[in-house]
């Protein structure tokens, strides 16, 4: 009876997406491309970036609109 492997966690994209941006900042550093003052400066720019991307909401839960919710909850004159 063949059995199957378990399944692995997801991929580690930010890990990844960590040490390219790492990567990338070192080699231009060294090669003299970009000041590490200047690399602050844009490190900080893509982190808020990414933090914006990161947290923004998810589409899979559906909200109701304020017309449900109102159709939805009791009010004194239902009682």
């Amino acid at each position: 009876m063949p059995s199957r492997p378990a399944p692995r966690g997801p991929f580690p994209v930010d890990l990844v997406v960590f040490l390219a941006t790492l990567a990338t900042g070192c080699i231009l550093v060294l090669v003299g491309h970009v000041t590490p003052q200047a690399l602050a400066g844009y490190t900080t720019a893509l982190a808020g970036l990414y933090a914006a991307w990161h947290h923004r909401p998810t589409r899979q839960t559906s909200q109701p609109t304020p017309p449900e919710a109102a159709r939805e909850t009791p009010t004194t004159l239902d009682r």
